[in-house]
């Protein structure tokens, strides 16, 4: 059996009691309750979550609208140019002054 295997069997069963048989109950309890429910009250209850989560995604949208209106959503971006490498040469002594005359030149 390999090591990979030996971890699967320690960590399914833990998996099954921690996250699979609890979303299980509470999706069996949440189904019951709305079967409970008569037919206008739990179309109520959708029109009221729905509005809900519509009138949040408005808040969220007109909040970011307004931060990037205001200007705090801006950053400053500094550019920094890529300067040349220095490359080791055969004369150390030929290529710095290369390198001198090239920043000189600039």
């Amino acid at each position: 059996m390999s090591i990979k295997q030996k971890i699967n069997n320690l960590v399914a069963p833990l998996y099954n009691k921690v996250w699979h048989a609890p979303k299980g109950k509470i999706k069996e309890r949440v189904k019951k309750a709305c079967d409970d429910l008569p037919r206008n009250q739990r179309l109520m209850v959708v029109t009221v979550l729905l509005s809900a989560f519509i009138l949040t995604a408005f808040f969220v949208f007109g909040h970011a609208c307004y931060k990037m209106g205001a200007g705090h959503a801006r950053q400053a971006v500094e550019i920094e140019h890529i300067r040349q490498l220095e490359l080791p040469t055969e004369n150390a002594s030929d290529g710095s002054t290369k390198m001198v005359e090239h920043e000189a030149a600039r």
